[in-house]
């Protein structure tokens, strides 16, 4: 990996049935960074995460987590997500057995899956939370959920889409110590808050 760059991002344009969503977009994000993504809805943030997560192709530009194109197995195991309309749980399992299952695929082996869920489970205090089933979670609940399975397996990428939207304030302090307790993490962050803004570094208003 480039000792400067966790994520490069190089002329990007996504359109949609000919309307021109990002528009030529460069970014490069080093260790520890954190760059806020602003603009109104449609604006193009979600689009952005979605490209460098690797859920949707780029129009023309190029994306490189590391150095590994966005997408590709190595870029994917570099990044932890938390995107917006979150439905990948499984409904009928507990929270804690949904970040078992992902932790599973992050970790080395079943004892490692089990520590990272339960340490991460702690240092969010969200026990109360994974002991339902996910299909009865509220919106911010769900929230969390996804914020702790984006954690699992200390990516060195955080892309987080309007990550403190439905949470409360504890929630929210939790969530920006578990940020900051993880100072070499880059962070990508779509928001509309200005409260995420100023916690960022340096912010991009697409849209305008």
């Amino acid at each position: 990996m480039h000792a400067s760059h966790v994520l490069t991002i190089e002329s990007l344009s996504r359109r949609f049935s000919g309307r021109v969503v990002v528009d030529s977009l460069d970014l490069k994000v080093g260790p520890g960074e954190r760059v806020a993504l602003r603009g109104p809805n449609g604006s193009g943030k979600t689009t952005v995460l979605r490209c460098v997560a690797g859920t949707l192709e780029p129009t023309s530009g190029t994306i490189r987590v590391g150095s590994y194109p966005a997408g590709t197995l190595e870029a994917r195991h570099l990044v932890g997500s938390s995107l917006s309309q979150e439905r990948s749980f499984y409904l009928r399992l507990s929270g804690h057995d949904n970040l078992l299952f992902f932790a599973r695929l992050r970790c080395a082996s079943e004892r490692d899956a089990r520590r990272n869920v339960d340490l991460l489970e702690e240092e969010l205090q969200v026990e109360e939370i994974v002991a339902k089933r996910a299909d009865r979670c509220s919106t911010g609940m769900i929230q969390q959920l996804a914020f702790a399975r984006a954690l699992l397996g200390e990516p060195r990428l955080l892309l987080l889409d309007e990550p403190t939207r439905s949470l409360d304030v504890e929630a929210r302090e939790r969530f920006w110590r578990a940020l900051d307790s993880r100072p070499q993490a880059a962070v990508l962050l779509a928001t509309h808050l200005d409260e995420d803004t100023i916690r960022c570094g340096s912010r991009i208003d697409l849209g305008s």
